[in-house]
């Protein structure tokens, strides 16, 4: 428990958010196992001084009459954060609650009932002691609930109860989710209810709690998207509830409340919600419940008696702790029923049954039999139900029967697997200094990822996902369940006492916060141990070079037994000779010395250093370090004969090849030492056969990466067999005379095989007259992809593959228009219309459109539009054609005479229902999950740059079905968007990628762009609520809201990109993406190599508009994916390389005829020279290096043509 409050301390310290200063919260470090009093309002006073809160406090009464009013007020408790404080009937305010309220400085109270309750003599006392009182009381019990949830704001969701028991079961989940609970009767909703739901469209779904027995389908339909959670009596409900939303739960504290009183629960419900704890509900004996809390429960955790053993036994207590369910007095029963994981369930049973094989289990997914395989534990009380496969997502029924008898059926939901907890379970900082680049230490910490299963994912792809930060540098994941923090600039991570991570994860909103310590050594030295020898890139300790170092990773400790590397400790603490503090070594050619750690000053460091570049034969090398009270230790190495090469394996590629591809091939080489070698110095002189020289050669060539690195390439000869012919590559060592040999078997031409369209990028329900969705290859808007008959994506974007369709297919001089794709359709619901890459589209009405051909300008990118017209259903037949087969042969892509296209590959279709106006019963507007960095600017009159653009808020804007699915709204549906905040702005100068309108005028479904303003400097984010208004196809006007939060905190690069539009004549990208091929004529003075750069810099601020803020890059750019998902970010430098030993990085050592500043601008270009230098040389490149500010880095050749 001690790390639950650690954790949450955290949070208020790293969010820097939290307005009120806890009277006492967290002063113990042990949460009690009972908070109560003598009377129930002593307990909830008790209570409230757990919470901590001060200020504002929610008086209900403890009366039986007047608990109800009660109900609801937990979740306005959790929101206000104020304590539920308890008053009895009569005149007089309760004694012990009006302490309370002088204690917690109270000033604000918010009453629950009215004054035929809570008496106006209370009221009354209140006042005279100097507090406000606010009443929430209604006519009745519901629209006291609807009084207290119209205090709460940002409400999407709310729960619904009608008995005592029910609400308290969903409190303390209500309370942390900002959730209000409404109450209702069994079969029908109280008009003040149904009104709260008319005037909050914000709210999208609910929680009904209880079956059918307290709340009526009929009701529960009346609530939008409803969930509901029930048990056949109230304490199952309870069992339930706690199950399904065990996901959001902790369980390092529990809560035991009686359900029959209910007031303590009452009370306690922010408390629990507090620490996202669950309440157990409990009628005098050990429910049910208390078999699966005890599965969740932490190793540490405490659970904690709300009120006296009179009202929960310490009986009770233990036994929910210790999972020890009261027997029950009737047979065998099932006490709970789970989803374990995506392919099993769990059923829990009250005792063995006699015998198991007469168990039967029955599975059933709306209504189909799922076949699953049963085992049972060694107690025979728990059963796991396992399915071969991953269980689909869905709502699942497992009716268990004990021989003749019907044991009750459960319905479990299965989810797609998402992360549901992120545990940083480091209580310190490691901080260790491993990289000479780095001034300021790194630290290491680790952490747990789990599923809403509980089943740890750390090492799955989600756990990938999750955005790391740290207000004192960058965070990277090096490996699975290992955080490192890598300090700001040359901050030195040990400056700091503590260190606040945070981890963040988009697509579920999970998140945590962790402080860590850190800490600086002490004391003289008391021992060392010599671990090991390391280097910064594995080196094995060699005579080779003179400057390269390692070190020796050890272990020194301070006459108090800590670890320390402090240089001062450990330089006066070991015994060294001379001014250089050698310690002692067996080898002249080798020293070891202690130094300050060239990243951190104040740490020792034990540098070994080679002397010579040669020598006969391996070495033995002993070094020995001594404290002045301790024993020496000794450390054995192996000087190793100058590195050379030893061996190269080639390795079969884990991809065909086809006939005539030019395909990497993969390979291992390594020294005599066993080191691997990847320079292309160091492997330029293994003998490759058959090798290739050049076009109209077949064979293997090594060739130098831009990083220095090497690749080998083979080329594969034409084959136009129908079967593979082998092709053998060989390599030797000359020094060696090691051989390695593989046969490559050369697979046949490539053929297009498989068209894929992504009907996530397509909504199938239009709205008539006037609604767009538009597809392509991806080059502007996605959802159509091509795969080769050997499972590899082909790209329909490039002119030089499959993407020049405007000229008539030549299978020697334009072999690249063999394969096409067409959209068709008939009937008068769709429209077809072509699309550009530049972004425009034809007005031109058509049946079929070429998607993979040229746009206006000359270069590729086309797509097909989808305007819907007449109400109706109307197929779109996507169609892939090879049109050199026989009965395609007449086509002719520049005349699109597409009679002439009779036999096809593959097809995919899609069926659209337009709709009638008033077919759409509602609206609906996407989530804003993450927050927004604050880029926007209004005081610099740049208005809204493509770099504001790229962190802007785009929520689509939806009209919905009677059934709740998306509609595609038809063109200028949006007319307005508002924020109510100035923190934020809402774009009007943005169409969406329809452009259709902006939203001064008519804005289409996806023009509503919102961005984040800067911040005065005392804030780190802000939120805001987004209200767009839409013209209904009713002829009245809606609106929709979503709420939307912005963050200060700087982006951090993620990773380094590199963007080579290849629609565009003569611009190519090799295969391996080191290599880009650019006409001289598209590489223009003025342009960047860069996607953003810094547009307040004195060198920028001169510049035209046209050049600012990524308005103006080259045909192939660099860009970082940063913290926010965005590519906005600037970039740390961008420049050009330099030859060297290792690299040949340009044919123009001087770089006279074309240059770039620190920004990757392009400030001179010499076109004249650059073509007199091809024509003379066949050749002219040069390679560009960028750099993130974290320190990714990406390279590329790029080789000039005419």
């Amino acid at each position: 428990m001690k790390k639950t409050k650690k954790a949450l301390a955290s949070l208020a310290i790293a969010g820097m958010a939290l307005t009120v200063v806890p009277f006492n919260a967290f002063a113990d470090s042990t949460v009690p196992t009972r908070i109560a009093g003598n009377t129930a309002a002593q307990t909830a006073a008790a209570i409230a001084d757990q919470t901590g809160w001060t200020g504002t406090a929610i008086l209900a009464s403890s009366a039986s009459y007047g608990m109800v009013d009660a109900l609801t007020a937990g979740p306005l408790s959790t929101y206000l954060k104020a304590p539920i404080l308890l008053t009895g009937p009569g005149n007089t305010l309760d004694p012990d609650t009006k302490n309370e309220l002088t204690k917690l400085n109270v000033k604000t109270v918010y009453v629950t009932s009215g004054t035929a309750v809570i008496s106006q003599a209370v009221l009354d006392q209140l006042s005279g002691m100097g507090i406000s009182v606010i009443s929430l009381g209604g006519q009745d019990r519901a629209e006291t609930s609807v009084n207290i949830a119209k205090r709460m704001v940002g409400v999407t969701k709310v729960a619904v109860a009608n008995g005592l028991q029910d609400a308290l079961s969903i409190a303390s989940v209500a309370s942390a989710a900002n959730e209000p609970i409404l109450l209702t009767d069994k079969n029908s909703v109280p008009p003040s209810v149904a009104a709260y739901l008319t005037a909050n469209p914000s709210i999208t779904s609910s929680d009904v709690i209880g079956g059918t027995g307290v709340i009526s389908d009929a009701v529960a339909a009346q609530f939008p998207h409803a969930t509901r959670h029930f048990g056949n009596t109230a304490y199952d409900t309870n069992n339930q509830v706690i199950q399904d939303f065990s996901s959001s739960l902790k369980f390092d504290n529990v809560y035991v409340a009686n359900g029959n009183t209910g007031i303590d629960a009452l009370a306690g419900a922010p408390l629990a919600a507090m620490t996202n704890s669950p309440i157990v509900l409990t009628d005098g004996t050990v429910p049910a419940a208390a078999t699966y809390v005890h599965g969740k429960l932490a190793t540490d955790a405490v659970v904690t008696a709300l009120g006296g053993a009179a009202v929960v036994s310490d009986q009770v207590r233990t036994g929910i702790l210790t999972g020890q369910v009261t027997n029950p007095s009737g047979p065998v029963a099932v006490t709970s029923v789970t989803a374990v994981s995506a392919t099993s369930f769990e059923v829990k049973f009250s005792s063995a049954p006699a015998d198991p094989s007469k168990v039967s289990f029955a599975v059933t997914n709306t209504g189909s039999p799922v076949a699953v395989t049963t085992s049972w534990d060694s107690t025979n009380t728990v059963a796991t139900l396992s399915c071969a496969n991953n269980l689909p997502e869905g709502s699942y029924s497992i009716d268990v029967q004990n021989d003749s008898v019907d044991l009750g059926t459960s319905t479990v939901a299965i989810t797609a697997q998402k992360i549901a907890k992120i545990d940083i379970n480091s209580t310190k900082l490691a901080v260790t200094t491993t990289s000479s680049s780095i001034t300021g230490g790194i630290g290491y910490a680790t952490f747990k990822v789990y599923d809403q299963y509980g089943v740890d994912i750390t090492s799955s792809y989600l756990a990938n996902n999750i955005t790391w930060t740290t207000g004192v540098g960058s965070v990277t994941v090096p490996s699975h369940g290992v955080l490192e923090v890598t300090p700001s600039g040359t901050t030195n991570l040990l400056t700091f006492s503590t260190v606040v991570i945070t981890g963040y994860d988009s697509s579920s909103g999970v998140s945590t916060s962790a402080t860590l310590n850190t800490s600086t050594a002490a004391g003289t030295l008391s021992g060392i141990t010599l671990n090991k020898l390391t280097s910064s890139n594995n080196a094995v300790l060699t005579a080779q070079d003179t400057s390269d170092i390692w070190y020796i990773d050890y272990t020194a400790t301070d006459l108090s037994g800590n670890s320390t590397n402090d240089y001062n400790l450990v330089k006066n603490g070991l015994i060294t000779t001379g001014d250089d503090l050698e310690l002692t070594s067996s080898n002249p050619y080798v020293t070891a010395k202690v130094v300050q750690d060239p990243n951190d000053s104040n740490k020792a460091a034990i540098q070994v250093t080679v002397n010579s570049t040669s020598v006969q034969m391996d070495m033995p090398v002993t070094i020995t370090a001594m404290t002045y009270g301790g024993a020496p230790s000794s450390l054995n190495l192996t000087l190793k004969k100058q590195a050379s090469v030893n061996t190269f394996t080639l390795m079969a590629p884990s991809y065909s090849i086809a006939s005539g591809e030019y395909k990497q091939i993969p390979f291992m080489a390594y020294d005599q030492n066993g080191v691997q070698l990847t320079k292309y110095s160091d492997l330029k002189d293994v003998v490759l056969s058959p090798q290739y020289t050049g076009p109209g050669t077949t064979g293997v060539k090594l060739v130098q990466n831009p990083d220095g690195t090497a690749s080998l390439w083979y080329q594969a000869a034409v084959n136009n067999t129908n079967q593979s012919q082998p092709g053998v590559i060989t390599a030797s060592v000359p020094v060696t005379g090691k051989i390695s040999t593989i046969t490559i078997n050369v697979q046949t031409p490539v053929k297009a095989n498989t068209l894929s369209l992504d009907s996530t990028k397509v909504v199938s329900t239009m709205q008539s007259d006037g609604a767009q969705q538009r597809i392509d290859f991806g080059y502007n808007y996605g959802g159509l992809s091509v795969l080769d008959q050997y499972g590899r994506p082909m790209d329909f974007t490039d002119l030089t593959k499959y993407g020049d369709g405007g000229i008539t297919y030549n299978g020697t001089t334009n072999p690249n228009d063999r394969f096409v794709v067409v959209a068709s359709t008939t009937g008068s619901s769709i429209e077809l219309h072509q699309t550009y890459g530049d972004g425009t589209t034809s007005s031109a009405i058509q049946s079929q459109v070429l998607i993979n051909g040229l746009d206006g300008s000359g270069n590729g990118g086309e797509g097909v539009e989808i305007l819907s017209d007449a109400t109706g259903q109307q197929t779109v037949t996507f169609a892939l054609y090879d049109i050199t087969q026989a009965n395609n042969a007449a086509f002719n892509p520049a005349l699109k005479n597409f009679s002439a296209l009779t036999t096809s590959i593959d097809t995919k279709t899609i069926t659209f229902s337009v709709i009638k106006n008033t077919d759409i019963k509602g609206y609906a507007i996407d989530k804003v999950a993450s927050p927004l960095y604050t880029e926007y600017d209004s005081t610099l009159g740049r208005g809204f740059t493509p770099r504001v653009k790229a962190y802007e808020a785009n929520p689509y804007v939806w009209g919905t079905t009677a059934g709740g699915g998306k509609v595609v709204l038809k063109n200028g549906a949006i007319k307005g968007a508002y924020v109510d905040s100035t923190d934020f702005t809402v774009d009007p100068t943005e169409k969406g990628s329809i452009s259709y309108g902006t939203l001064s005028g008519a804005g289409n479904y996806d023009a509503v762009y919102v961005a984040a303003n800067k911040l005065d400097a005392s804030k780190t984010g802000s939120n805001t609520t987004l209200t767009v208004i839409i013209q209904g196809a009713d002829g009245l006007t809606h609106t929709v809201t979503t709420p939307i939060t912005s963050s200060t905190t700087n982006p951090v690069a993620q990773s380094i990109n590199l963007y080579v539009d290849t629609t565009v004549p003569g611009v190519t990208l090799s295969d391996d993406g080191t290599t880009a091929t650019v006409p001289v004529a598209d590489l223009v003075q003025g342009q960047y190599l860069a996607r953003y750069i810094n547009p307040s810099d004195a060198n920028i601020t001169g510049s035209g508009a046209d050049v600012k803020d990524g308005k103006n890059p080259a045909p192939l750019y660099f860009y970082a994916k940063d913290s926010y998902g965005s590519k906005g970010m600037d970039l740390a430098n961008v420049s050009l390389v330099d030859n060297s030993d290792d690299i040949d990085a340009t044919s123009d050592a001087s770089h006279t005829n074309f240059q770039i500043d620190q920004y990757g601008r392009i400030t001179h270009v010499d076109a004249s020279a650059i073509n007199a230098a091809i024509a003379a040389n066949g050749h002219y490149y040069f390679t560009v290096t960028a750099v993130t500010t974290s320190g990714l880095v990406q390279t590329v050749k790029i080789n000039v043509v005419q």
